[in-house]
């Protein structure tokens, strides 16, 4: 196995990491997932989650390491960086997918955010991104040309304007900021560093939240993406066609009308 077609994949249960995970298995690489709950794609799923990522992975005949804990858990990330280490001897690409937001998106409005969600979600995306990187790293100076593709939002680019849900724009975009300090920080050893910052993305979780936008008469204004969009999007950047590309932020949002704001 060459450590180039090696990954690691967080947040992979479902979603945009499963299909991530699942596309880079497709392309021949052996994938480590990592996921607080592998069962989790039941809660919210999507017509193609049938069974777990990792049986998935496994029907495309890729070698898989698997773990159940969150990235935010410092011990056992670093357990699994080490496991990868000593069954693969290195690791050719990372992606940090793991994180997300809390509670609606009309609330957390930017003058009365909730310190305690806010606290939440910046451990679960900035917190936990740092933690795998610091787990993943040695694995990483193992391979030639690495990779790290960290996960921003168009709202980290860009607020709301309804200055809603800012506790998520306001994390994203510190992981946004974190990738380009990364990309700096390990030039020298030649490990690349971007970021994708995804729009809208019809996850099975989204959907549900979508249709509660709707019954509420909220209009969308843009062109919803899919998990696949994303995942073209992550092979991309961990590929050598993007070899010139390092501390950048790759936006996917295509708008669908005229935003009149």
């Amino acid at each position: 196995m060459t450590a180039a077609r090696t990954a690691l994949v967080t947040g992979a249960a479902r979603g945009i990491g499963r299909r991530i995970a699942v596309n880079l298995a497709k392309d021949g690489y052996a994938v480590a997932v990592v996921d607080t709950d592998f069962d989790g794609y039941r809660e919210f799923a999507a017509d193609d989650e049938t069974t777990s990522v990792i049986d998935e992975l496994e029907s495309h005949g890729a070698p898989v390491i698997a773990a159940e804990a969150s990235t935010t858990d410092v011990d056992a990330m670093n357990e699994l960086g080490t496991r990868i280490l000593d069954e693969w001897s290195a690791l050719g690409a990372l992606v940090c997918n793991a994180g997300g937001g809390s509670g609606a998106f009309d609330g957390n409005r930017a003058s009365a955010i909730d310190l305690d969600d806010l606290d939440n979600v910046l451990r679960r995306n900035l917190h936990g991104t740092i933690t795998t990187v610091g787990a993943a790293l040695p694995a990483l100076r193992r391979a030639t040309d690495p990779s790290i593709v960290t996960m921003g939002s168009i709202t980290g680019v860009e607020a709301k304007s309804t200055g809603t849900y800012a506790h998520y724009g306001i994390t994203k975009a510190a992981v946004m900021h974190y990738t380009r300090y990364l990309a700096n920080d390990l030039a020298p050893e030649g490990i690349r560093v971007n970021c994708v910052a995804p729009g809208l993305i019809a996850t099975g979780r989204a959907q549900h939240r979508l249709r509660e936008r709707a019954d509420s008469g909220d209009e969308i204004l843009a062109r919803i993406g899919s998990p696949d969009d994303v995942a073209e999007a992550v092979r991309f950047l961990v590929s050598p066609a993007s070899a010139y590309m390092s501390g950048q932020i790759l936006p996917l949002w295509r708008p669908l009308v005229a935003d009149q704001r």
